[in-house]
This record gives C-alpha cells, sequence and structure tokens, in this order.
C-alpha cells in the first residue's frame, strides 16, 4: 500500500472513531433517573448513580450543578480511569416541600478534549402528614471505638391507628431503638435513637434505616445515616490550596499522612491529567509525607481545578484517606 493510501487510511479510521465517540456519554450511566417514592416532610433522601467508564482513555468528573435548590450532589472522585467507576450521589431535601417533587442533577464531563453534560433525573412526593426532625442521622466525624447516639422525633398528624411496626437495616456500624411518644387528638409521636457501635469500622458511613408501618400507602419510610469514622490514619492537610499557576509552570505542595505504628504507602489513586502524587520513600514508618506536583503541560484543563486523591497504606483493616488539591490554570 502506498504512503498515500495508508493516510487516507488513518484519516477514515480518526473520522470513524470520532463519530462513534460522539456517543460516549450514553455510556456511563445505567440509570439515568430514580423515583424515591413517598418519602416525609424533613428528611433528605438520597441516590448512588454508578458511573462506569467503559473508555480507553480517563473521565474527568468537571462539575455538578442542579436544577432546583432542594437537591445536591457529590462525586466520589474527580478522575475515572477506564474500567472503573465513580457514584454520583444525588440528595433531596423535602423540609420545604410538599406534594410531587422532581429535579436534575447535571454531571460535566470530559474525556479526551470532548466535554459533555448528562442529566439524572430524581422525583418524589413529599408527604404533608409524616414530618421527621431532624430529617437525617448525621455523626459527622467519630474517632473509632467511640459509640454516640442521636435521636429523631417522627410524627404522624390525622391518622390516629398509625403505627412503626419494624426497625430494619442492613448497617452493621449502629444499633437503633424506638420509642412511642405520643397517640392523642389525631396525631402519632415517635422517639428513634440510633447508636454508633463502638467495634464499627473506619470510613464513610453511608447507611439507611427504614421504619416499616402498618399504612399500605406509606409502608416504609427511609432515614439516611451518615458520617465518617476515624480510624488510625489521619491526613493533613485535607484539602491542598495550591493558588495560581500560569500555563508553563509547574506547582508543588506536601501532604502528611500519620498513624499511631509504622506503616508503608500501599496505592495512591487519583493521580493523571498533570496530577502526581507520590510517596517520598517505601519504608514502613508512623509518618509519610507525600510529594504532589501538578505540571499544566500535561493537562489541557485551565481554570479552577480540583482534584481528589484516596492513599491506601498496609494497616490491616484501616481505610484508605482521602485528600484533595485546588488551584487556578491561568489561560
Amino acid at each position: 500500500m502506498s504512503r498515500l493510501s495508508l493516510l487516507v487510511f488513518a484519516g477514515l479510521l480518526t473520522i470513524g472513531g470520532a463519530a462513534q465517540a460522539q456517543n460516549w456519554p450514553d455510556t456511563l450511566f445505567s440509570e439515568r433517573s430514580h423515583d424515591f417514592g413517598m418519602v416525609p416532610r424533613g428528611g433528605v433522601v438520597r441516590h448512588p448513580f454508578v458511573l462506569t467508564n467503559k473508555l480507553n482513555v480517563p473521565i474527568s468528573i468537571l462539575n455538578l450543578r442542579v436544577s432546583c435548590g432542594c437537591t445536591s450532589g457529590t462525586a466520589s472522585a474527580s478522575v475515572v480511569q477506564p474500567g472503573k467507576t465513580a457514584i454520583i450521589e444525588a440528595q433531596m431535601d423535602t423540609r420545604n416541600f410538599v406534594g410531587p417533587k422532581a429535579t436534575t442533577l447535571f454531571v460535566s464531563v470530559m474525556a479526551g478534549n470532548q466535554e459533555s453534560e448528562i442529566g439524572l433525573g430524581v422525583r418524589s412526593m413529599i408527604l404533608s402528614d409524616v414530618v421527621l426532625n431532624p430529617g437525617t442521622i448525621e455523626f459527622g466525624q467519630v474517632s473509632r471505638g467511640q459509640s454516640p447516639s442521636q435521636v429523631l422525633a417522627i410524627d404522624r398528624i390525622g391518622k390516629p391507628d398509625w403505627k412503626i411496626v419494624k426497625l430494619t437495616s442492613s448497617s452493621k456500624a449502629i444499633t437503633a431503638s424506638l420509642q412511642e411518644t405520643q397517640r392523642a387528638n389525631g396525631s402519632v409521636g415517635y422517639q428513634l435513637t440510633v447508636a454508633l457501635r463502638p467495634d464499627a469500622p473506619a470510613g464513610i458511613l453511608r447507611d439507611e434505616l427504614r421504619l416499616i408501618t402498618n399504612d399500605p400507602e406509606t409502608p416504609s419510610i427511609p432515614v439516611p445515616i451518615g458520617g465518617q469514622i476515624r480510624g488510625e490514619l489521619s491526613a493533613t492537610p485535607a484539602s491542598l490550596a495550591l493558588g495560581s499557576v500560569n500555563s508553563a509552570a509547574a506547582v508543588q505542595g506536601k501532604f502528611v499522612v500519620r498513624a499511631s505504628k509504622p506503616f508503608a504507602i500501599a496505592k495512591v489513586e487519583g493521580n493523571g491529567e498533570g496530577f502526581s502524587l507520590q510517596a517520598a520513600d517505601t519504608a514502613r514508618k508512623p509518618l509519610h509525607i507525600l510529594n504532589l506536583t501538578y505540571n499544566p503541560a500535561q493537562s489541557n484543563t485551565r481554570g479552577d481545578l480540583s482534584r481528589s486523591f484516596r492513599i491506601t497504606t498496609d494497616l490491616p483493616g484501616e481505610a484508605p484517606v482521602d485528600v484533595s488539591a485546588t488551584l487556578h490554570v491561568e489561560p
């Protein structure tokens, strides 16, 4: 085959690949909408949408925006490598609404030099006669071994024979108890107490407890449970601000990872697109310094950037620690 023929053939392959790549956003999510069903007013319900990278290049999650202030979203990673997944969690706050509510979480992503936005829809029927106060059980940051408890009030108006007959949860990190506090004048009240088990594993706590009722219209009520259980490991800073950098200069920073006993850094996730986070050495010791470098020449993205990293160690039973970096790259 002549050199001219080879060039023409390569051009046809490039055009064909580009045409096929136009549909890549449709491959990211197998589920694009979720119905929470009937939920009590005052609660915060959430749903994980799974993003799967089926391409042969990394996918960057650039931004999340919502069509309504009642909804928010978080991403478990800023970059998803080929063959890997990330969780886009949609959260709907029902405190200020009743009746049907639908909203969209928009996810901006980039693969190579192609940018796209995908809409993830969530909807619910917010009940006016069932109220949770507060809407979630949130433990915040807790050291492993501690056993704090939280109390939530449940009120049902206008249905005097309403009962919560059972609590269900698959979580091994919590214990829960329920006590009826009121049944008079057409109103029913309960108090839900949720405690964190002292042997709960370190890491992010994202669980759900369900209240099973005798009402066929609202047979179960979800109660989200969240928090972060800190283990032996800690990383400082949790978020590193690198400031501004021009398109020709690299910038550097450091993270310090500590534990009460010696350990080694087993893996660092999140490198790429100009970011490189590396441990200074592979020795087992109670303190490690990880050097972060951002090189604008290795990325086409400019403007405000945020990058998340996950650091895994060889300490048995210890969850990875997550850190992040932010900076502004001048054009």
